[in-house]
C-alpha cells in the first residue's frame, strides 16, 4: 500500500483560517485532507464557498482535499449548495451525516425514513456529479455493510472498523465481499476497552482493531482508496499526538 493516500481528518484543529489548517497538515507529513464541515470548524455549513479557500491554501501546501466529511442528511438548499461548490472544486468524495437509532422511534420508521433522504441526496450527487459515501458508524442504522446496504444499492461507503469496533464486528474480508469497489475512504483510529467501556485512544497505542492485519487484508483485496486518520481522543497537543499517529500508519501501511 506505498502508493495509498494518507488523509488527516481536520476535527481536531476547530476553526483555524485555511491557511494555518493547511500548514499544520504539511508540517504533518500528511498527503492532504478530510475536511469537517461543520458550526465551530475551519468552513461552516451556512458559508459553503469557504470551501474554495480552502482547497485554494491545501493545494498550494501540496495538499489535496480528499474527502469532504459533512452533517447532510435532507435533499435541502444546504446540501446542494455545498455539492456545488464540491463539484465545481472537483472533490472525489463527500461524506454524508448519519441516521441515528432511537429504539422510541423504532428501526423500520427511521430506515423509511433514511431511505427517502438518501435517494433525494443521491439525486443531488448525481446532479452535480459528485461521489457521495455513507460511514459505517456506531449508534445508527448503518454500523455495518450489511446495514448500510439496506438503506442504499446506490452511494459509496466509507468503511470505519474503528467505529464498528465500537458498536460490535462485523469481519473485513465479509464487509468488503459485499461492498466490492463501493469502499471510497477508511476511517483509522482505534479504542481500548476499559472499566467504563470503549474509549478512543491513540492509533499508536493499540487497541480494540488490529491495524496491521486489518492494512494486510485491505492490500489483499485490492483496495487502492485513502486511508483517512481520525484523532477523537482527548489531546493537549494534537498536532504532537497526530503526527505520531501518522507515522505509525505509514509505517504501517507500507510493511
Amino acid at each position: 500500500m506505498d502508493d495509498i493516500r494518507l488523509l488527516v481528518m481536520t476535527k481536531p484543529f476547530g476553526a483555524l483560517s485555511p491557511g494555518e489548517l493547511a500548514g499544520v497538515l504539511a508540517t504533518l507529513g500528511a498527503d492532504g485532507a478530510e475536511l469537517v464541515v461543520r458550526v465551530g470548524q475551519t468552513v461552516i455549513p451556512a458559508e459553503p464557498a469557504g470551501l474554495r479557500a480552502a482547497a485554494e491554501e491545501l493545494s498550494r501546501h501540496g495538499l489535496e482535499l480528499g474527502v469532504v466529511t459533512t452533517d447532510l442528511v435532507e435533499p435541502d438548499r444546504k446540501a446542494d449548495a455545498i455539492l456545488g461548490v464540491c463539484a465545481e472544486l472537483g472533490v472525489p468524495l463527500v461524506r454524508l451525516g448519519w441516521w441515528r437509532y432511537d429504539a422510541a422511534t423504532g428501526y423500520q420508521r427511521i430506515l423509511d425514513r433514511a431511505r427517502r433522504d438518501l435517494a433525494g441526496l443521491a439525486g443531488l450527487g448525481r446532479r452535480h456529479g459528485v461521489r457521495l459515501a455513507l460511514q459505517l458508524h456506531h449508534g445508527t442504522i448503518h454500523p455495518s455493510a450489511a446495514h448500510a446496504l439496506r438503506l442504499t444499492e446506490e452511494l459509496a461507503v466509507y468503511l470505519d472498523p474503528g467505529n464498528q469496533a465500537m458498536e460490535g464486528s462485523e469481519q473485513l474480508p465479509m464487509s468488503l465481499d459485499l461492498l466490492g469497489d463501493r469502499v471510497a475512504c477508511v476511517g483509522v483510529k482505534n479504542a481500548a476497552w476499559r472499566d467504563t467501556g470503549p474509549a478512543w485512544q491513540p492509533l499508536a497505542d493499540g487497541g480494540v482493531v488490529d491495524w496491521p492485519a486489518t492494512l494486510r487484508t485491505l492490500r489483499a483485496r485490492g483496495y487502492a482508496g485513502p486511508l483517512s486518520l481520525h484523532a477523537h481522543y482527548p489531546s493537549a497537543d494534537p498536532v504532537r499526538d497526530l503526527r505520531r499517529d501518522l507515522a505509525y500508519l505509514r509505517q504501517a501501511s507500507s510493511s
